[in-house]
């Protein structure tokens, strides 16, 4: 279904601003005012010292070359896949990413699996083999500050975890270093809900590397605080192609030239290979257990 588009005013020079219900994070193609909306008819801005942005310096011909590159050298992929695809559309976009300082303090109790093999030979020449296992008590501690990302829209499929950003190369936001006929995405994500995502996410980030430790948690308690938030505005490249009549997609950030994500068709002689592979470990599987001593 076609989303509808509305029309609203920018506070600071009057432009129209096309968006979808449930955009609430706006930044004008024409004077470069960004705001967010409180209620109707009122706005909130952001801040120029709290929004920064990535210059893009890539062309288009020149990221079609990044893409061509890829292409030849990923491992899995179509020997042929820079030759015989078809780029079908390249097209830029300036993305909003919250960067939330945010610092967690995590106190764990939990438990350790160990497991050792002990291997001894009977009278009659037999060895036998015996599993033993015990649990092992465990605490511990974690402490990390980071610059946890947002995506500011949420109907975007960036993956976020995949996407280095260059902060170092930030410069505060001008609707001048916009490259011409980019398209700047509206945001559905205010500052307060990123901050609320950025704290469950380092929260959620801290039980994982505790499960890491420890094989049972017993006890876990995590204190989060969140700082400073800054908006991001970052240059973002799709790229669809079709290879073979099936269409594929890549997604490229345009400060650096790094390919994101990318999704690729592999080769025969790769499948054929991973087969291969598969049918080895079944056997192994198969003649550990035939071999294991009964």
């Amino acid at each position: 279904m076609t989303e509808t588009l509305e029309l609203l005013k920018c506070p600071h020079c009057d432009a129209p601003i096309k968006y979808v219900l449930g955009e609430i994070l706006f930044t004008c193609q024409y004077c470069g005012y960004t705001f967010s909306t409180v209620k109707e008819g009122e706005y909130e801005e952001i801040a120029p010292g709290k929004h920064f942005m990535l210059i893009n310096n890539y062309s288009k011909r020149e990221m079609e070359g990044v893409v061509r590159d890829w292409m030849r050298k990923g491992l899995w992929r179509a020997g042929d896949l820079a030759e015989k695809s078809e780029l079908t559309e390249v097209e830029l976009s300036f993305v909003p990413i919250w960067l939330v300082n945010v610092s967690a303090e995590t106190t764990f109790h939990g438990k350790k699996k160990l497991e050792s093999v002990e291997t001894r030979t009977r009278r009659n020449g037999r060895t036998e083999t015996t599993r033993r296992v015990r649990w092992e008590d465990k605490s511990g501690q974690l402490s990390d500050v980071m610059e946890w990302k947002v995506l500011a829209s949420r109907g975007m499929h960036l993956p976020l975890d995949e996407v280095e950003l260059s902060v170092e190369k930030k410069i505060p936001f001008d609707i001048e270093n916009v490259s011409p006929g980019a398209k700047l995405i509206n945001g559905d994500v205010h500052e307060d809900l990123a901050r609320q995502q950025a704290e469950s996410g380092i929260k959620n980030h801290h039980r994982s590397r505790v499960s890491g430790e420890v094989d049972q948690i017993l006890s876990i308690q995590t204190e989060v605080q969140s700082g400073d938030a800054q908006l991001m505005t970052v240059p973002i490249w799709d790229i669809r192609y079709r290879y073979k009549n099936k269409s594929y997609s890549v997604i490229a950030e345009g400060s650096g030239g790094r390919v994101v994500h990318g999704d690729a068709p592999m080769g025969k002689y790769d499948i054929a290979l991973i087969a291969g592979i598969i049918i080895v470990i079944i056997v192994a599987i198969i003649m550990g257990i035939l071999l294991w001593p009964k």
